[in-house]
């Protein structure tokens, strides 16, 4: 399994914070809480699928609790936390902010993963990651939400946000996966954003069935 410095890893989580926040753009402004709030979702979504989907048969929504999970979860944490603190500060009236004063997230949880899991594992097949890869990559990319998120929310209210939302992700079960089919369209409206297919993933890719 790859690592958090791999660069493979870091260029994936740079693409995936762009997926974020392309969509996000309101008034040439990224809506903080629902920007931070989305990439957590999605990397506890991804966490989910890895360590719990398949074993558990529940309905969507059905909070699960899974041991694997817990162990992955506090290193995540501290990743984002470390990032998020690098991140340049907001005035004092900002960093003041009492955790949940600037939440007001646009979108839900499962809106959330209904617009971008389909790409998440479209762009995934597309660079050759593996789920473990996937996860690495989605939990650098809420990190580096974290940290451009610094100025607009404060340290205590953004690293709260971060981490409660991918906490919350990662216990609550989600629908079916979906299939790359689905993520295939939405990805291409991307293609300006994407990086580049090495020749040997193309050729991996013209292989595949």
């Amino acid at each position: 399994m790859s690592d958090w410095n791999d660069s493979h890893i870091r260029q994936a989580a740079d693409t995936l914070d762009l997926v974020i926040r392309k969509p996000l753009i309101d008034g040439g402004n990224v809506h903080a809480a629902t920007y931070l709030a989305c990439s957590a979702w999605m990397a506890g979504t991804i966490l989910y699928r890895l360590e719990v989907d398949g074993r558990v048969d529940v309905k969507p929504g059905t909070v699960v609790l899974s041991e694997e999970v817990n162990a992955r979860l506090p290193e995540c944490f501290n990743l984002i936390a470390v990032m998020a603190a690098r991140g340049d500060s907001g005035d004092e009236t900002v960093e003041s902010l009492e955790v949940g004063s600037c939440d007001e997230r646009r979108l839900t949880m499962q809106q959330a993963r209904d617009t971008f899991e389909p790409v998440y594992w479209a762009f995934a097949q597309r660079q050759g990651l593996t789920p473990a890869d996937l996860v690495l990559a989605a939990t650098l990319s809420t990190a580096v939400a974290a940290a451009n998120c610094r100025p607009a929310m404060g340290l205590k209210a953004t690293t709260h946000l971060a981490h409660y939302s991918m906490l919350e992700a990662s216990k609550t079960a989600p629908g079916p996966r979906p299939t790359i089919a689905e993520g295939k369209a939405h990805l291409h409206k991307l293609a300006t954003i994407l990086p580049p297919l090495t020749w040997s993933r193309r050729f991996a890719l013209w292989l595949k069935p």
